[in-house]
């Protein structure tokens, strides 16, 4: 974590989520006396805004997606792996990349959330807040960051199978939005593979909407899998 912490990109990545969600806030929209509870109502709009679903996956690849490609490019990679197990370095290295797609997106949230309170609660009517709202605002927020640290860790295949820094950056851009260009013109009833729906969720997902936590948990665990056996095949080759 503290080497996650470290890295430029990981920031800037958390910079760019958060430049998306200031861009999606309907400053317009805020006329003084505002309804209880309506920060968290201009604060939804700016999680589900298409300014930030549009830099989501750029921001989830800068942290750490071609850590491969640079650790392997320096000679770091034979250095790092006599000092642990190639096992224990496949681990580190898979779960750090999914962290870097994650915490970027949840603590910019978080960063806005606040933003959100002081800016717009001290102008609402009196009253109490809505914690069924507050609720549903923290759910968003998950998806969205879970969906980042699996855009990570597609930023990380692609930079083990392909060794390249423009394969490992650009690839999981151009997936992300290959699958939006798939449902709204050729598959318009496949929600399940709309990148917008797993963050507003809007459709049928079963009992409660569990049917979007289990299928964004398989699909962490498919790509940490994923991840993890290219990687470690790719190791094997070093000396």
């Amino acid at each position: 974590m503290k080497e996650l912490l470290q890295e430029k990109g990981f920031w800037a990545a958390a910079f760019l989520c958060f430049l998306g969600m200031v861009l999606g806030f309907q400053f317009y929209e805020i006329q003084y006396p505002l309804s209880q509870g309506s920060f968290l109502k201009f604060y939804q709009t700016a999680l589900d805004s298409q300014v930030l679903l549009f830099l989501i996956p750029i921001a989830a690849s800068l942290s750490s997606g071609a850590a491969y490609v640079r650790e392997s490019s320096c000679g770091f990679l034979k250095f790092y792996i006599v000092r642990i197990s190639r096992m224990e370095y496949v681990k580190r290295k898979t779960l750090q990349i999914y962290a870097g797609g994650f915490l970027p997106v949840f603590i910019s949230g978080i960063s806005a959330l606040l933003l959100c309170f002081l800016l717009i609660y001290p102008l609402e009517l009196q009253g109490a807040i809505s914690w069924e709202t507050v609720w549903k605002n923290i759910l968003l927020l998950l998806r969205l960051s879970i969906i980042g640290g699996i855009i990570a860790e597609f930023a990380g295949i692609f930079g083990v199978v392909f060794r390249n820094y423009y394969m490992a950056y650009g690839l999981p851009f151009v997936s992300y939005y290959l699958l939006i260009i798939l449902k709204d013109r050729y598959l318009p009833k496949m929600y399940a593979m709309y990148p917008k729906e797993w963050v507003v969720c809007q459709e049928n997902w079963g009992a409660d909407g569990m049917g979007i936590w289990i299928f964004l948990l398989a699909f962490s665990l498919a790509a940490l899998l994923c991840h993890s056996l290219l990687l470690n095949h790719r190791i094997k080759e070093i000396n």
